[in-house]
This record gives C-alpha cells, structure tokens and sequence, in this order.
C-alpha cells in the first residue's frame, strides 16, 4: 500500500469501526497510517419527536438527556485512544427516521430493525455514494465498509453504497460487523448474495492492538449493556473472537476482498 493511501473506514453508527475494526485502526495509527473513521448515521435527532421504539433503545443506553451527543463524546474519545482521525456526519440513525409526508416512523421495531431497506431509504445508498466519491480520491482511497452481517438497515445502506464505490473504481474491502460476526450463520447469510465469493483476509494483530481495541470498546459506555451484558464480558468475548478468526495464530480480524454482487 502506497504511503499517500488515505485509509477509510465507514461506520454505520458510533461504535461499529471500533467493534469490527479496532485492532487494525490502532495498528495503522501505529505506524504513523492516519486511519479516518467516517461515522455515517451519526445526527442529532428532533428528542421531541420520538417513537416507542426509539425512547425504549434510550432507555437501554441509560436515557440520557442527549443521547447521539454522548455518544459522539465516546466516540471521540475512542478514536483518540486509537490514534484515529473521524468524522460525524449528520444522517440520523434508522430508528429516528420517518416518512416524509405522514410523519411514519419508518424502523418501529427489532423486525423493522433487521429486515430490508424501506423504500423511503434508498435515496441514501445514492446520497452517500455521491458524498464519499467527492471527498475522497479514486485513486488514493482505500474504503473499508461493513459486510452488512447480521442485515441491520443501516449497515446495509453504507455496504450498498461501498459496493457502487467499488463500481467506480474505489479500492475497497468489508469487514464483518462484531458482534453479529460471532454467529458464522450470520456470516454466511450476508455473504449469499454475492454472485463470485469475496476472499477473506485476516489480519494479524499484535497483543497490544487487541488491548487498545478492548479499551476503545469500553469507552462506549452506553452500549456496553446492549452489546455484551456487562462490562467485564468485553474482554474475553472480543479475545475469543479474534482468537477464532486467526485460527490459533494468534488473534486478528477478518475482512472480505474482491468478490461481486
């Protein structure tokens, strides 16, 4: 890889890079890389106007008075413990979402949450190609996107859109979302739809980058409880998995190259 490379990562919400990629991310920084970590869903919401669905996730996260800002506060602070630049862009997520002209709440559920696309998203697989293919350079990016397991909407839209980057000539790699990534059914449904099979590539992982990745993980003090129960289940859950996906050399991370669909 060229020095003058420029490393992406796109992140669904504020917490996904760190999750599936983190290890890799600190490396990089490392090595003087300066990883970006672009945070696509990652706006304010109108509190006012909330669904059920949407109040009962902020309970979930400790129902803080604003709860997207504390969550970009931890974000932050774990793209410092890892070296990484990032950028929150100002998409909302899914679940504060709604239909243009009946006020609808388009994503109402856990279904809603992992099923497809609403008809009224497809604007954004565009809206964000557009924005990524005039920011960054064709020829000195290199794009790394989620594989869309475990079919979460949000996820799907950022790896639709990194698929027409890819169309248009982007380098560009996916990695598998953590934690759904543990279920390899999971892993498998999201890879059925390609048509030719990407090749997966582990990259190996120093100790100290598995441990700069568990610490960044644990910054997100909100979604700790939602994603692995408890705090002091991080480390062991995210050492397992990475264990796994190395094969007993070690411990790494997993991503998808080449491939279409």
């Amino acid at each position: 890889m060229r020095p003058e490379t420029k490393l992406v990562y796109l992140s669904p919400h504020l917490d996904d890079a760190v999750l599936s990629c983190g290890g890799l991310i600190h490396q990089q920084a490392q090595r003087g890389l300066q990883p970006l970590v672009i945070t696509c869903f990652a706006g304010v919401p109108d509190y006012h106007v909330l669904s059920p669905f949407a109040a009962e996730q902020h309970q979930l996260w400790s129902q803080p008075e604003d709860p997207v800002q504390r969550r970009r506060h931890e974000d932050a602070n774990a793209m410092a413990h890892l070296g990484a630049a990032y950028e929150h862009w100002d998409d909302v997520d899914c679940i504060y979402r709604r239909h243009p002209d009946s006020g609808e709440f388009l994503y109402s559920s856990e279904a809603t949450l992992f099923g497809e696309v609403h008809s009224e998203d497809y604007h954004l697989v565009g809206a964000l190609t557009r924005r990524l293919s005039t920011s960054l350079p064709v020829n000195r990016a290199f794009v790394c996107a989620p594989l869309a397991v475990g079919h979460h909407v949000d996820h799907q839209i950022v790896s639709q859109a990194a698929h027409r980057l890819h169309s248009q000539g982007f380098q560009v790699r996916f990695y598998e979302d953590y934690p759904y990534a543990e279920d390899p059914q999971k892993l498998q449904l999201a890879l059925r739809p390609w048509a030719c099979t990407p090749v997966p590539v582990v990259e190996i992982l120093e100790e100290r980058n598995l441990r700069a990745k568990v610490a960044a993980i644990r910054l997100y003090h909100s979604q700790l409880r939602v994603l692995f129960g408890s705090e002091s289940a991080v480390a062991d859950r995210v050492k397992s998995h990475a264990s796994a996906v190395a094969g007993g050399s070690g411990c790494g991370e997993r991503y998808w190259e080449g491939g279409t669909r």
